[in-house]
């Protein structure tokens, strides 16, 4: 339904239809059929879910929305103004100053011209009929606003009960609020242009609403697709939208027949905003009731069934609507898509009240990191998954305990509670990660159990039973033979496997496919020899088990653990730590020197000896090293250049860690001498020292395989970009193993529809930047809840233990390894940390994690430097600032703010 004003010369640039210059939604009696319906580009997000909802016979307010080519004649006008000249002359540096410049001109200059007028009078008859219109609501509507990817949330101004002698003014004032300093900075942060400005305005009737809010289709609070969210106040909804209230708060869920309320929350609701009925415009007042339930039962019922009315209009996608009670009756005020929330990928989606599946993401639990492998880069880790948790393999997909699927690995918890003594195992994953543990013990976890047996769970303990056999014969080793005997196969197995992936002419000629099971199959031959690494493991639980209940011991055993030998990270940081602290390393003052002296080889014999060891073992290392896609340090020199010029080589983790060992070695030998307990001690403390630092090594062999597949995948996609099959190199990351070794025989193949179809896999998801860590499959994401003490300290944060040790220092929130200087001394704020940060963790007086159990490589280095380190506290790099003075508590596991310092969240990002 709309009006299609008669100008030739405006034609759309992909057909020649005309354009609109406005539509009308909401009355078809007052109303004319469009040529063609509307398109996002000419109305805007928001209105065109408007003008669908209407369609679609929703209860819409009647109104009218001038499309982005009614303002053709004002946008040429701003755009020739000095200031915009200025604005668009300062590019991403254009300042708060700057856009108000802009705003201010534009406001001042732009009135209508004689032929705008005329359309506008000619819409506002058709939406509202002949006469005054009444008081309407102005809102923008712009084609980056309200988008799955984009929402301007706030950005785009509103103007509320508007009187006709006022309505020019609130659309020059919403047309102007597209250059406002918070639409801008939100265009630069998701990288659209800020120079091509577009807007479309709705004029909408304004509903006198007696109670108004806010409804989501699902729950923000946990991402709940079964429960739909709604928050309500008396009056109009911008109380509740512009936060000057705690409102109501109702959760229906869904997935019951009939829909249930499950939780209501009323808000002290002390103001409302109100139409100012004669005048026009809105004012606050005071509620006479503020305690008072804003909805019925009845009403929150109708409402939760409106925002599924509307999301079924809009395929299921999730969204949030502003709706509004006048007396009786309910109005839909505006529709958009929810933005923030974890999409599902579809095949892991069950039915509404249907068996539910729970899943863990084993690469948030294992590595730390949140960004998805690459399509190769799965494909590989998940081969040797098959290799190193045979039993995980019993059939392929949701049957599967262990699932791939679009740049995620996730292991379906369901299926695991369906394996022999499975309840019992999923209890234990608490001692992996913590939060882990925590999330499955906040659930029910009967109700995700299936009722049959997957495929994927059957004859598991057979297949973990054959898998730990392999081991046994080095484990005997481990236990009866001198420790650096038991695991000297390994290391001759590692360096030679280090050789042959280093050896340019190794399988040559060979296919990709063909090279990797190779090498895959190699490094399988090595697994049975953890056995002899398992030992250390086993030796380091009895010797706390030795001092348990011994406070003296307790605090001084994890220094036990520091710099043991063959742990390749930590002997990562000494390599790193002995080229930093070469004088003439220290000389020099920028890359491109270094560089320039490697390449003429006119640095020190010495030098470059050290130097070619550490690349010929730590080059293949670097940023998601587990994912081939990702560079490597041997390709960037430079940037290892200045991680190695931020090094203190002065005071630093690793210089006393040698010693703190062997202090905390003589302090346990002398409790264990005077409990006669000596010999078990000496025995399993050498175990430890020995074996214990090889549980790094499996995964840094695969690193070196990785590293080695990865020149060979360049490669060949240097061929493929020179035979025109593909656009640039890195898209061989795009494909599998299987399609990158057919390709190489068939030239027939179409690399380029592979890469789209793996590339449209991976658009569902393309906005998450923190995937979590335990959800289910109507997207319920499960976090679980931690105990603390009572009387617990306000501006204490509470996380996991890690390593132990207090130490009290400035916080410095770094989000990537190099961002800025971590100075001596201070305290490392982060998300999660991998191997590139080695160099970082050599400074850090401490560590605090939001993400990481005992196991990932912040807590191992940790521990290996004998660095005080919590992880597990959520937001901490919005919760504390550079600068901060913070308490951390390694051994409690928790961090404590003790003052604030000068920096900002800014700072930091």
């Amino acid at each position: 339904r709309s009006h299609q004003e008669p100008n030739p010369t405006i034609m759309s640039n992909d057909s020649v239809r005309e354009r609109p210059l406005y539509y009308v939604f909401g009355d078809g009696d007052r109303s004319t059929s469009p040529s063609s319906p509307p398109v996002l580009t000419e109305v805007g997000g928001k209105a065109l879910s408007l003008i669908e909802s209407a369609a679609s016979a929703l209860p819409v307010p009647p109104g009218l929305v001038l499309t982005i080519d009614f303002f053709d004649p004002w946008l040429r006008d701003a755009t020739a103004l000095p200031e915009w000249a200025d604005f668009v002359g300062a590019g991403k540096s254009a300042g708060r100053y700057l856009c108000d410049a802009v705003k201010t001109a534009c406001a001042k200059t732009l009135v209508p011209t004689e032929g705008q007028r005329k359309v506008l009078d000619e819409a506002l008859e058709k939406a509202f009929g002949a006469g005054d219109p009444g008081l309407v609501a102005v809102r923008s509507s712009s084609p980056e606003e309200d988008l799955v990817g984009s929402s301007f949330a706030g950005g785009y101004d509103t103007t509320l009960g508007v009187a006709s002698d006022d309505l020019v003014a609130a659309i020059v004032a919403s047309f102007v609020s597209m250059f406002d300093h918070r639409v801008v900075q939100y265009k630069l942060q998701h990288n659209m242009r800020v120079d091509a400005p577009r807007i479309a305005v709705v004029v909408q009737r304004q509903i006198a609403s007696d109670v108004s809010g806010v409804a989501f289709s699902l729950n923000p609070a946990n991402n709940c697709y079964d429960e739909a969210v709604i928050s309500a106040n008396f009056g109009l909804g911008e109380s509740v939208v512009s936060g000057i209230v705690t409102p109501d708060s109702y959760v229906v869920d869904k997935s019951k027949e009939p829909p249930t309320i499950v939780s209501k929350k009323i808000g002290e609701k002390d103001e409302a905003i109100f139409l100012v009925a004669e005048d026009g415009g809105t004012q606050k007042v005071k509620n006479d009731n503020p305690s008072a339930q804003a909805l019925t039962d009845d009403r929150v019922l109708e409402v939760a069934a409106l925002v599924g009315r509307v999301g079924e209009l809009r395929g299921g996608a999730p969204l949030d609507i502003e709706w509004a009670y006048c007396g009786d009756e309910l109005f839909l005020l505006q529709a958009r898509p929810i933005t923030g929330y974890f999409p599902l990928l579809p095949e892991m989606i069950t039915e509404p009240g249907k068996e539910k599946r729970l899943y863990t993401d084993l690469i948030v639990m294992s590595q730390g990191f949140s960004d998805p492998f690459s399509v190769l880069g799965l494909d590989l880790w998940h081969g040797m998954m098959r290799k190193a948790k045979p039993e995980m393999f019993g059939g392929e997909g949701k049957e599967c305990l262990l699932w791939k699927i679009h740049g995620r690995q996730y292991i379906n918890l369901s299926n695991f509670g369906k394996t022999i003594f499975g309840k019992k195992i999923l209890k234990s994953f608490g001692d992996v990660d913590a939060s882990l543990g925590r999330a499955i013990d906040s659930v029910d976890i009967d109700e995700y159990i299936p009722s049959s047996v997957p495929v994927g769970a059957k004859g598991f303990a057979w297949r973990a039973t054959k898998n730990v056999s392999r081991m046994l014969p080095y484990m005997l080793k481990g236990f009866f033979k001198d420790a650096d005997d038991s695991i000297k196969p390994y290391k001759e197995w590692s360096e030679n496997m280090m050789e042959l992936c280093q050896d340019s002419n190794f399988m040559k000629d060979e296919s990709f496919g063909n090279v990797w099971e190779v090498l895959i199959n190699k490094w399988d031959d090595s697994l049975p020899m953890i056995g002899s690494m398992l030992v250390g493991l086993i030796s380091s639980t009895q010797v706390k088990k030795l001092f348990s209940g011994n406070k003296e011991a307790e605090d001084v055993i994890d220094s036990l653990f520091m710099d043991l030998e063959g742990n390749p990270t930590s002997e990562m940081g000494h390599a790193m730590l002995c080229l930093a602290s070469f004088p003439e390393l220290q000389e020099i003052q920028t890359s491109n020197v270094f560089v320039h002296k490697l390449e003429e080889r006119t640095l020190s014999d010495d030098f470059m000896a050290a130097y070619s060891d550490y690349m010929k073992r730590y080059g293949c290392r670097g940023m998601k090293e587990i994912d081939i896609a990702t560079p490597r340090t041997h390709e960037n020199i430079k940037e290892f250049f200045k991680g190695l010029k931020k090094i203190d080589k002065q005071n630093n983790a690793i210089n006393n860690v040698v010693e703190r060992r062997d202090a905390a070695y003589q302090k346990l030998l002398a409790i264990a001498t005077k409990a006669r307990r000596q010999k078990s001690f000496v025995k399993h403390a050498t175990r430890i020292k020995k074996l214990m630092g090889y549980r790094e090594y499996p995964k840094y062999m695969y690193v070196v395989l990785v590293s080695s597949m990865r020149r060979r995948a360049l490669s060949i996609g240097r061929k493929f970009v020179a035979q025109g099959r593909m656009e640039c190199i890195e898209q061989i990351f795009d494909l599998t193993i299987d399609q990158i070794t057919e390709a190489q025989t068939d030239p027939g193949i179409d690399l380029m529809a592979h890469v789209r179809e793996s590339m449209s896999h991976y658009a569902t998801m393309k906005h998450v930047k923190e995937y979590p860590l335990v959800f289910d499959s109507r997207g319920k994401i499960i976090r679980g809840k931690r105990k603390t003490a009572e009387g617990d300290e306000e501006g204490v944060l509470y996380g996991d233990p890690i390593s132990c040790g207090t130490i009290t220092g400035r916080a410095k929130i770094l989000l990537n390894p190099y961002e800025k200087s971590l100075e001596y001394g201070e305290v490392l704020v982060t998300r999660f940390t991998e191997p590139s940060w080695t160099p970082i963790f050599i400074n850090a007086a401490a560590v605090i994690m939001e993400v990481g159990g005992p196991l990932q490589h912040g807590a191992i280095i940790a521990r290996e430097y004998g660095i005080p380190c919590v992880s597990g506290i959520e937001n901490a790099t919005s919760l504390i600032n550079d600068g901060d003075l913070v308490e951390v508590c390694g051994t409690s596991g928790y961090a404590k703010i003790i003052n604030h310092g000068q920096g900002t969240k800014q700072d930091s990002n």
